[in-house]
């Protein structure tokens, strides 16, 4: 009998069978101290891939949420901006109905028509409002200000407003073949035809400051303004319409797509998530079975180096 041989063999064997079972017992052990059963595919060849499509739909659920986040944050300020034109609209009406009477002195005239300035002011500062430096109403063409005051009166005052934005909607994609108009262009807002917010502010102004019109026609100019400011407050009412249903549908998506990434990740934790019970009782057994087998190696590997020696 070859002792050498049958003592390197038996060496070979407990040596090989004590590696096996203390990766096993570093196995357990890692998944109780990081909380994770599957982090590579030798962890659990069958549950690997179903983790990794789980952690992929999550993600691609994630970014659409992103998305959709940074759009309701777009259309809740472009919603906002619109209420201020609507503002400016419903006082504009007020004070045409205010100048619209005859007894209205010219200093009374003027103090209506130096509000009205102000109101311009607000209405031209929210068709022009921008988030993070892009402009929310100029369409594609968010890096500047979508409306300029074109020409002036001879007294230096806004006579025409141009349109500098992009004929076409700026839009996200929220899905797969879905997008949401975020950025709507301005000039189909503001200025639609007969229901121009900014002509139809200076109409008024422009009303409420001429010099060669008696008391009784200046009164009659000026209430003659009040469908035109109907009419543009109707256009903006008609955009803050269109964009609240927006703002309704990408609220219900993103809870739908909540849910989903819910399941997901609650899928994914099931697939890599460590059972705690189940590891500590393995990480013990094994520990134990790593204890045995080096008692039992040095009880037969003694006699065999022994006979070797001999």
């Amino acid at each position: 009998m070859n002792l050498r041989t049958t003592g390197q063999y038996q060496v070979g064997n407990a040596l090989a069978y004590v590696r096996q079972q203390s990766s096993a017992l570093t196995k357990y052990r890692e998944q109780v101290s990081s909380g994770l059963k599957v982090q590579r595919p030798s962890d659990d060849p069958t549950a690997y891939p179903l983790l990794t499509r789980a952690k992929d739909q999550s993600a691609r659920l994630s970014t659409y949420t992103g998305v959709m986040s940074d759009a309701t944050a777009l259309l809740n300020t472009g919603v906002s901006s619109l209420g201020e034109v609507n503002t400016v609209l419903v006082r504009a009406k007020q004070i045409a109905i205010e100048g619209g009477n005859a007894t209205t002195d010219a200093g009374g005239y003027e103090a209506l028509a130096a509000e009205l300035d102000g109101l311009f002011d607000r209405a031209l500062r929210a068709a022009n409002t921008a988030v993070d430096g892009s402009y929310i109403f100029g369409g594609t063409a968010t890096g500047t200000p979508p409306f300029r005051v074109a020409t002036t009166n001879a007294n230096g005052q806004p006579a025409t407003i141009a349109y500098d934005g992009a004929a076409e909607r700026g839009r996200v994609l929220i899905g797969p073949n879905q997008t949401s108009d975020t950025r709507y262009a301005g000039d189909t807002v503001f200025q639609r035809a007969g229901k121009d917010v900014f002509q139809e502010l200076i109409g008024l102004r422009d009303a409420l400051r001429d010099p060669a019109t008696t008391p009784s026609q200046k009164a009659a100019a000026v209430a003659g303004t009040i469908a035109g400011l109907d009419a543009a407050r109707d256009a903006v009412g008609d955009a803050v319409a269109e964009q609240s249903s927006g703002l309704a549908g990408l609220e219900a998506l993103t809870s739908r797509l909540n849910d989903l990434k819910l399941t997901a990740d609650t899928r994914a934790g099931e697939l890599e998530g460590t059972d705690y019970a189940d590891a500590v009782v393995k990480m013990q057994q094994q520990t134990f079975a790593v204890q045995a087998t080096l008692a039992v190696s040095a009880q037969l590997l003694g006699p065999s180096l022994l006979d070797f020696i001999r």
